[in-house]
């Protein structure tokens, strides 16, 4: 993406967002982005925030073609605008909350899809162990051959 967008150089691809380098720098490393940072890149490059912190789904947000980019949703563009809003506002409460509620719910949707995996893997041990039985019960009496005979073998 940052090759595409800015000729593979980190420095330009931050400051045309208006971050630091140096925090983009950081970010690219494992550092949780900053969520006005998130909404810099979201507009300035159209890149899914989605994508930015799971790197899941498409990236742009508003799919390949760049200059048909649709409406966005009302509901998301009110909640990003008011998050623009608790970000600018100074408040140092509000900026907190909002940046535990984002990591929160974060932290729940990835609890989310380690359970849903945790689940698939449950039930693939659950069908593995139902044929082992299966075959340990088949071993023991066959049919066709009464389970004294197979005993007495």
């Amino acid at each position: 993406m940052i090759n595409e967008l800015a000729d593979g150089k980190l420095t330009k691809f931050a400051e045309k967002a208006g971050i630091p380098a140096s925090t983009f720098h950081g970010y690219l490393k494992g550092r949780a982005p900053h969520p006005d940072h998130l909404i810099r890149i979201l507009e300035h490059y159209k890149v899914s925030i989605n994508w930015l912190l799971t790197g899941k789904g498409p990236i742009y947000i508003y799919g390949e073609e760049k200059e048909a980019a649709p409406e966005p949703d009302p509901e998301i563009a009110d909640l990003i605008e008011g998050a623009r809003r608790v970000l600018k506002s100074g408040n140092a409460v509000a900026f907190d909350a909002l940046e535990r509620n984002i990591r929160y719910f974060d932290f729940a949707i990835q609890q989310e899809r380690d359970m849903i995996e945790q689940k698939k893997k449950l039930s693939e041990v659950e069908k593995r162990l139902a044929a082992l039985e299966e075959k340990k019960t088949c071993e023991t009496q066959c049919p066709g051959e009464p389970s004294s005979v197979k005993k007495a073998v």
